[in-house]
């Protein structure tokens, strides 16, 4: 998730198990699973909701927008997600069951049993379930075409992050192109009636889908504020609606009181606090003065904490689906050069990086992170050795190294990351001088044609499908603008192997994103450096409170006790 962080104890998701949930999203979501069916303790704490009071969560940054189709930081999308809604979602549940589909908007999730998936897997049929509004003052029901002007609306907005994931659906690059003025391939058939049609069958298209860039938007709403302040001032069909935004300082959601579920939020208010350190935080939570870190517990403390029999059982742990890593631009020499950046490979000690994050990460050796389909258990590619670094510069015709400038966050644990990589090309003989920004300005740089020779990079799972690795960053469709793809690298063989991915279901379609896995490592654009753990922690007075597989943060299930 973009960079999310993109993403009870939150079980670390075992690969062979998501796996699982992957293969199936269908079968769990399409036997008539209701939205009342979903967990409604994920946090097994032992006691009910209970209804009213306000809690309070806080964060280091600030979210730049709660424009769903344009937000992808980690504050922007759990804001968003308690404002809007989109046809589908994933059950409220930790670990695996939690990766399992179910309708949201819609009334069902789209099958070949329930007659809402045809045309040999290139047709989606989507009900719309009646009694779901718009929060005040819009405050009327949502139809199909609220959903189509929506979709489109996001895949028209040069800013929109994600517009790579819809472009199978008909007509979709036509319209981007302006050669068309609406997508054809989404169809209001009726009011309560959606049909969207694909170039050609899309196993991930669904979890797609179910991102919050799809989410239903009041037209009426948009025109009034437009594009560029619409952001600021959220509406949705979600359980939350904006009471106000002091920018730098707080954003304050209060009850949705047209919101459609029975019995939900439990909350009256849910209050985001910004610009505050992981290590402040701590010390206010501890304090009473806040319920929630939406950062880490700063990794220093978390032995301490995890000692504490006052606050141990507040804190929850979750093994992220996530990678940092180590880009070389392909627009810049040397990294242009395939064996230069193999050997940048051998030269970064991923351990060292590990113990920086005081155990709150672990080593990744592979293109996909451990608990995402695809990943190799025990599979490592490259390694620590920079005798072989060494070595294979001198065969690129670098036998002393050379000069260049490393990017990065001025965030922790960035600067910790990209210092330790600084020391580690050093040692190979690259001299890499070191250019800290702020999270908004490096975002633009490295997404901008020869702005960033290298830098450090992270990336969170939006959905568990590992087309959520390839394509953000490793396609054409992200390569040739930057987007996400900072070493703006891609290859024809990648994307043939996209392409005839799609027509595959199963052990064919994974073995064929293990081939592509292999593909990306020899060529190495990146190099992967360590997959981070989440570990965050409540106040005693938070009932029900979780980590999601997915969304992370869940206030709708959560209760002030």
């Amino acid at each position: 998730m973009g960079t999310h962080g993109k993403c009870g104890s939150r079980t670390i998701v075992a690969g062979v198990l998501l796996l699982l949930a992957l293969l199936a999203p269908l079968a769990l979501a399409g036997c008539g699973t209701s939205t009342t069916e979903s967990t409604q303790n994920p946090g097994g704490q032992g006691s009910s909701p209970t209804r009213g009071g306000s809690l309070t969560i806080t964060f280091q940054s600030e979210a730049r927008t709660v424009d769903p189709a344009i937000a992808w930081d980690l504050t922007g999308t759990v804001a968003e997600q308690l404002t809007y809604q989109t046809l589908l979602r994933y059950r409220a549940a930790s670990g695996v069951a939690g990766t399992a589909l179910e309708p949201c908007v819609a009334t069902e999730v789209p099958t070949t049993q329930n007659g809402g998936l045809t045309n040999g897997g290139k047709t989606y049929i989507f009900h719309i379930r009646q009694g779901v509004k718009f929060a005040p003052p819009v405050n009327r029901q949502v139809t199909a075409e609220d959903f189509k002007y929506s979709f489109e609306r996001m895949m028209g907005l040069p800013q929109a992050p994600a517009t790579y994931f819809y472009t199978e659906v008909v007509g979709a690059t036509e319209f981007q192109a302006k050669k068309s003025k609406h997508i054809s391939g989404v169809k209001v058939i009726d009011p309560g009636t959606l049909e969207i049609d694909l170039t050609q069958p899309d196993p991930a298209f669904l979890n797609a889908l179910t991102m919050w860039f799809c989410d239903f938007v009041p037209k009426e709403w948009v025109q009034k504020w437009g594009n560029s302040q619409f952001g600021r001032h959220p509406l949705g069909t979600g359980p939350f609606m904006l009471e106000h935004w002091t920018p730098g300082q707080q954003l304050l959601l209060k009850r949705n009181p047209n919101y459609w579920e029975p019995g939900k939020p439990s909350l009256d208010e849910f209050k985001f606090v910004f610009s505050v350190t992981p290590s402040t935080a701590l010390l206010r939570l501890k304090q009473g003065d806040v319920d929630m870190l939406g950062d880490n517990i700063p990794p220093a403390e978390v032995a301490n904490v995890l000692a504490s029999p006052q606050w141990k059982q507040s804190v929850q742990s979750q093994k992220m689906i996530a990678n940092f890593y180590f880009y070389m631009n392909q627009q810049f020499k040397p990294f242009d050069n395939v064996k230069v950046r193999q050997a940048l490979e051998w030269a970064i000690d991923r351990d060292k990086l590990v113990k920086l994050q005081s155990g709150q990460a672990s080593t990744t050796w592979q293109f996909f992170p451990d608990g995402m389909p695809g990943h190799e258990p025990g599979k490592q590619y490259y390694g620590y050795d920079p005798a072989k670094a060494k070595q294979l510069l001198a065969e690129a015709g670098y036998p002393n190294g050379f000069t260049t400038t490393l990017y990065s966050f001025n965030v922790d644990p960035e600067p910790k990351i990209a210092q330790s990589v600084q020391n580690d090309l050093a040692a190979v003989g690259v001299k890499a001088s070191l250019k800290l920004l702020d999270r908004d300005t490096f975002y633009t740089l490295a997404g901008t044609a020869n702005k960033t020779p290298c830098g450090i990079q992270d990336w969170w799972m939006d959905f568990p499908d590992p087309s959520d690795w390839v394509i953000p960053l490793a396609s054409k469709s992200n390569a040739v603008t930057g987007g996400v793809d900072s070493a703006f690298w891609w290859s024809p063989v990648i994307e043939k192997m996209v392409t005839d991915s799609r027509t595959m279901s199963g052990q064919a379609r994974l073995q064929e994103y293990s081939k592509m896995q292999q593909y990306i490592m020899d060529q190495a654009p990146y190099v992967m450096l360590f997959q981070p753990t989440m570990t965050t922690m409540s106040s005693k007075n938070v009932g029900g409170f979780y980590l999601h597989p997915v969304y992370w943060f869940d206030p709708v299930n959560y209760w002030r006790k």
